[in-house]
């Protein structure tokens, strides 16, 4: 018997033992080399114009770079993590203490609903509902449930959640070294990354110019995502915020980060979190406060189809429904970093597909003719 092109065979099967070898040796940091390939894409323009002014100096132009990334997205995520987590500690004891101020609230707006013709109709089906005992069993299941629900997704975070907010939890052990790695492959990014893109385009079987269209397809989406959902979330939610903070809504920054990923969203956005707000204000008699957070809301809501298509602009040409089945299916799939991840792979699915109608054109005609 013989076996024809054996030692083919046999080399794409040692190719293939060793490839997977070298991905498990990479596998504990891909959320890292994937955080710090996006920022290398993202800022590849303003590393462009600082190596004008320092021509020669590309590894003093990287560390710069690597600063700046620290500087402006690093620590306040750090800063903003520490500060929610806290804030979600002060909102779990706040609702499982009796006679807080907080269970005051719960039972006054409970009361309002059960005196009111929706209470009625509540009736009618379960029967008359025993307000503080039903209440409490809520706010004990509300409470658990809050801490069910923190430390799972603390637990179940990757990437950017495990950096961030997982250390405390995990230690800091952890976190320091996926920032390390984070900033040493940052650091090669700005410095090499031509070199790599190049490499791996050479060894891609694809043309090159399917190479190209998947590369700007992922820097589009990069671009994209952090303009259109990081700049307009922080907007909606820093003024979603304030608006809170002067209402008297206790827990503002925990807010603000729940209305930064609410803003993906089309046309609600932080209004999902904003309007339910002023409604209970004016159910607890704070009117003043519920017209206020109205208002603010009907100006959070807006500011996505004005701001929007001047920030994206031609980054993206993907429909808002896409965009956001992206955001939140990345996010449940691979946590807090797949409002990124999500959207990204969605275009590179959309741009494979775009290079399969173009390559299959004459047979998509003659089948579909």
């Amino acid at each position: 018997m013989k076996l024809h092109n054996f030692n083919t065979y046999f080399f794409f099967g040692v190719l293939f033992l060793v490839s997977m070898g070298a991905f498990l040796l990479f596998l504990p940091f891909l959320s890292a080399i994937f955080v710090a390939a996006l920022f290398a894409g993202i800022f590849a323009r303003p590393q462009r114009l600082l190596l004008k002014y320092l021509k020669g100096y590309p590894g003093t132009v990287a560390m710069l770079m690597c600063l700046f990334v620290a500087l402006v997205i690093v620590l306040p995520i750090v800063g903003i993590g520490n500060i929610v987590i806290g804030e979600v500690a002060e909102v779990v004891e706040e609702v499982t203490t009796d006679g807080s101020q907080a269970q005051q609230s719960i039972r006054r707006v409970a009361g309002v609903i059960l005196n009111s013709p929706v209470g009625g109709m509540i009736e009618s089906r379960v029967g008359a509902v025993d307000l503080d005992s039903s209440i409490s069993d809520t706010i004990a299941n509300l409470g658990g449930g809050i801490l069910s629900l923190t430390e799972n997704s603390l637990g179940n975070a990757s990437g950017v959640a495990k950096s961030f907010v997982k250390k405390t939890y995990e230690g800091i052990v952890g976190s320091v070294l996926w920032i390390f790695v984070l900033f040493f492959t940052l650091f090669y990014f700005f410095l090499d990354g031509k070199q790599f893109v190049k490499k791996l385009m050479m060894l891609s079987p694809l043309k090159d110019a399917h190479e190209e269209l998947l590369i700007e397809k992922f820097m589009s989406m990069a671009r994209a995502t952090l303009k259109g959902t990081f700049i307009i979330g922080s907007i909606q939610g820093s003024l979603g915020g304030i608006a809170f903070l002067i209402a008297g809504i206790s827990s503002p920054m925990l807010w603000f980060v729940v209305m930064v990923f609410l803003s993906v969203i089309p046309a609600l956005g932080a209004g999902l979190v904003i309007f339910p707000a002023a409604f209970i204000m004016f159910f607890l008699g704070h009117v003043w406060q519920g017209i206020f957070l109205l208002g603010v809301g009907l100006v959070v809501t807006s500011i996505d189809n004005v701001l929007r298509p001047k920030l994206v602009g031609n980054d993206t040409q993907m429909h808002s429904l896409l965009i956001f089945f992206g955001t939140i299916g990345g996010m449940s799939v691979f946590g807090l970093i797949g409002f990124i991840v999500g959207p990204i792979i969605l275009a590179l699915a959309l741009a494979m597909w775009e290079i399969y109608a173009y390559e299959f054109k004459a047979q998509l005609k003659k089948y579909n003719g």
